[in-house]
């Protein structure tokens, strides 16, 4: 072997010693053009939403069999009914607001129309508005609260930014300053998309707290409708068959309870018990008590909720109040009915309820706090006595005034149903199963995927998918 054999020899050796493996040419990846485009990402998002969970999302009516949440949504909604809602022209209050915010609709109280708003908002996430008649001017003069059941809203293909709203016969766009000729005003809480057209809730949003929220409900239902666990125990020291074991079953449920029972020494009693506070997921059910606060922004206090280390006193009670009307009422409520009622009224008016009496102190606060006012000038005998209600001004104790004649509709927009499904049972929404094609992203060939459009809040729905064209005639319920 030659020399440079030798070396070539060893050479090989040391690298199969360490390992050494020849030099390759790596490709370096561009981190974004390898990841997958955004229509690829959201329909890989849609998929994994779409995948079989453990729990179901319960309907409204079973959301609120829970007491927090049933507290929690009347709680809002009746407190907006009992405000006063007022004009502001040029930053003053005026004498006499608009009819059409003080007695929107003429056939019922002020109360009951903004109850109703704020619980269709609490509870599905949006209201509609009907504007049921105008003056000469066109502009509207009353206000109708539509039933979401009977409502479908329906992307124009025409114009995207004029989706169609459909109840019974009437179909029309979206009222706005920019389209003064639509006839129905939409006020949403929440939506998951900017150009979604409907509007989700806190109970479409927290749907995994409130299923928990239902289910533990119902295991408390269950245990006591079941009669709960056995309290005794009896056994035997020599074999029963089957028969026999009934029969001395028998016998001792028969007897009452207060008198006595008589056994031979074969037979032993055992009692036991379970713990009912376990069974019924007391602390559970009261933690989700703090949920449904977190859920609606409403302070655990009134909903009877305190959290470990929390104290509530006369003192402080006010300031529960202000928290709930700051943090809960103002933005996600008063604020959005505010603004679509003041794109109704002429320009230099806008709407405005009246929260002073959620925020009043008590009476010796209020006193002293209108003496300090008169005395340094910032306030009237006269201003103060108005803000208590003892003289004309005050707008909590105002009159509300009749609607006008011309205010009042003719009819009102019917819904077709069928006899088969009357209306004690729609409930749950309605999706289209129907299928349709799609291109995941430009170049790529259509596949074909679930519409999955939303038809209806509650169901059945009856007609036809905008989207896909399936036809609807009596379905039931989406689970």
């Amino acid at each position: 072997m030659g020399k440079r054999d030798a070396v070539m020899a060893l050479w090989d050796a040391i690298s199969r010693f360490l390992a050494i493996e020849p030099m390759q040419e790596r490709t370096i990846v561009d981190p974004f053009t390898a990841a997958p485009d955004l229509a690829a990402q959201i329909a890989q998002l849609h998929a994994n939403q779409a995948q079989a969970r453990p729990w179901r999302l319960p309907s409204i009516s079973e959301a609120l069999g829970v007491p927090a949440i049933l507290r929690a949504v009347t709680l809002i909604s009746n407190t907006v009914g009992s405000l006063s809602i007022q004009g502001i022209r040029d930053e003053m209050p005026m004498d006499e607001a608009p009819r059409i915010i003080t007695r929107p609709d003429p056939f019922r109280t002020p109360q009951e129309v903004y109850r109703d708003m704020s619980w269709q908002m609490a509870t599905r996430g949006e209201t509609v508005l009907w504007i049921a008649a105008r003056d000469f001017n066109a502009v509207p003069l009353s206000l109708i609260v539509v039933p979401l059941a009977e409502l479908t809203i329906e992307e124009n293909t025409r114009n995207r930014l004029f989706p169609i709203y459909r109840w019974g016969e009437v179909t029309s766009t979206r009222y706005s300053a920019a389209n003064p000729s639509g006839d129905f005003v939409h006020i949403i809480f929440a939506k998951q998309g900017p150009l979604d057209l409907r509007g989700v809730g806190p109970l479409q949003l927290c749907g995994a707290a409130t299923s928990v929220a239902v289910e533990a409900q119902e295991w408390a239902a269950n245990f006591f409708a079941s009669g709960g666990y056995p309290s005794v125990l009896l056994k035997s020291e020599v074999d029963l068959t089957e028969l026999e074991a009934a029969k001395l079953k028998a016998q001792w449920v028969e007897t009452p309870s207060n008198m006595p029972k008589v056994t031979n020494p074969s037979l032993s009693v055992e009692e036991f018990g379970a713990n009912p506070q376990g069974a019924q997921m007391m602390q559970a059910r009261d933690y989700q008590n703090g949920d449904a606060a977190r859920m609606f922004g409403i302070p655990g206090s009134l909903l009877d909720y305190s959290s470990p280390g929390s104290s509530l006193t006369y003192q402080n009670l006010e300031g529960e109040f202000g928290k709930f009307v700051r943090g809960c009422l103002a933005i996600n409520y008063l604020a959005p009915i505010e603004q679509a009622l003041s794109d109704l009224l002429p320009r230099a008016i806008v709407a405005r309820f009246y929260v002073d009496g959620l925020l009043r102190a008590d009476i010796k606060t209020r006193y002293e706090v209108y003496a300090s006012g008169i005395t340094s000038g910032v306030l009237t005998v006269d201003e103060a006595r108005t803000k208590e209600g003892l003289a004309p001004g005050n707008v909590e104790v105002a009159r509300v005034p009749p609607a006008m004649p011309q205010a009042v509709p003719s009819s009102l927009p019917m819904q077709e149903r069928s006899a088969e499904v009357p209306m004690q049972q729609r409930s749950a929404e309605v999706q289209c199963t129907g299928m349709r094609l799609r291109s995941m992203s430009a170049g790529q060939s259509k596949r074909l995927v679930v519409c999955g459009k939303l038809l209806a809040l509650e169901g059945p729905f009856i007609g036809t998918c905008p989207r896909c064209r399936k036809v609807y005639g009596i379905t039931a319920p989406a689970a």
